[in-house]
């Protein structure tokens, strides 16, 4: 039976396959930033990430009304602004430990929706010039993070993973409150 089918299915079966395969090239942006071609690739991509995540940090703090800046979906967890001042937070003490300075920010949390931004804007464009700062020899730098011994590249890619790890909260407390993340698949 195969053998009788084969000589049609085969064809078809590789032509959808291109056809599928051209249209997810297709969505795939021409301007996806590429760091192979970079002078510090690993720097680079750790820095390509963080940024990916600040931009959807930034318009997840934009899209949330401000009235909706303490919600918390249970008693337990952080409410979103919490959230947004956490990410600060954490985003000044692990760029200056990467940076080998004391943390700069002697801010407190921020209570509405314009200092909250703002906050985050400080933090972040602080953790972007660390990030300018270091090329891929730097990366292997010893370093300490919370009394662990480990490297610079380290620290910097826990920098981009709690974003994008609070990111994901943001997402939940969004959707919750019928509100649309701009996320994106990158």
């Amino acid at each position: 039976m195969f053998r009788s089918i084969a000589p049609f299915v085969v064809p078809i079966g590789m032509v959808s396959v291109s056809v599928l395969a051209s249209l997810a090239n297709a969505q795939i942006s021409p301007n996806l930033p590429n760091p192979i071609a970079a002078t510090n690739p690993l720097t680079t991509t750790l820095s390509i990430f963080r940024s990916n995540m600040q931009d959807k940090i930034m318009k997840s703090a934009e899209a949330m009304p401000e009235s909706k800046y303490s919600y918390r979906p249970t008693k337990d967890v952080r409410s979103f602004a919490e959230i947004l001042n956490h990410l600060a937070d954490i985003s000044y003490i692990l760029c200056s430990n990467a940076k080998g300075e004391a943390n700069p920010d002697t801010t407190n949390a921020a209570d509405s929706k314009t200092q909250t931004i703002a906050r985050l804007k400080g933090a972040f464009g602080y953790c972007d010039a660390v990030y300018s700062g270091f090329t891929d020899a730097h990366l292997n730098d010893r370093a300490d993070f919370f009394g662990f011994k480990t490297n610079k590249m380290f620290i910097l890619t826990q920098a981009g993973n709690h974003d994008a790890l609070h990111y994901g909260n943001l997402v939940t407390y969004l959707r919750l409150n019928a509100l649309e993340p701009s996320g994106g698949w990158f």
